[in-house]
């Protein structure tokens, strides 16, 4: 028995070959590795320089939490500022009005465990409070793909949530559906 709990994205990949000595796999996670190392580097390099948007990653709508683990490190890689998590600290319930006060540009309604239309209508059913936000966009994603878990799948994620900060930067991965735009 292995146990894993990776809080961050380097730890996800340390899990990788963990998993891979234990499998007998070792040379093919140190290929996924440096591919998945070379994705995120890629993203780093395509968002350096550019202004930084005030993010704030909604994980749950109530009662409100904000991502924690691995998400405030995708969005810093990703050209962001996340406003309200810590990389590598658990996700943490907060009020409607502490993400107000922290100012947004960006909301990413990304409800743990849900694809993008699911993370859609929660958002949808949460306008009001989304619009009491003040951000200039409300995106949702498909957390249960791209956020939730850890694995190989961040990177993807980070590729996406690089599209959601910096369009004009950052092209969507082959086979990743793009954000959902929340109409408030």
């Amino acid at each position: 028995m292995i146990a894993l709990d990776p809080k961050t994205i380097g730890e996800t990949m340390g899990d990788i070959r963990t998993v891979a000595a234990a499998t007998g796999a070792r040379d093919a996670a140190l290929d996924l590795v440096a591919r998945q190392r070379a994705r995120i580097d890629r993203v780093r390099v395509a968002v350096k320089g550019a202004e930084r948007p005030s993010v704030a990653a909604i994980e749950w709508f109530d009662p409100v939490f904000t991502a924690g683990h691995w998400t405030p490190q995708v969005i810093d890689l990703a050209g962001g500022i996340d406003v309200l998590g810590f990389p590598g600290e658990h996700s943490e319930q907060t009020t409607w009005d502490a993400v107000a006060a922290a100012q947004p540009e960006i909301v990413v309604c990304m409800p743990c465990g849900y694809d993008a239309a699911r993370s859609l209508q929660e958002a949808e059913t949460f306008a009001e409070q989304l619009r009491g936000v003040g951000a200039r966009r409300v995106v949702a994603v498909d957390a249960a793909a791209y956020f939730s878990r850890p694995g190989p799948r961040l990177v993807d994620g980070l590729e996406l949530m690089g599209h959601v900060l910096h369009p004009e930067l950052i092209e969507l991965p082959e086979g990743v559906p793009g954000p959902l735009e929340v109409q408030l």
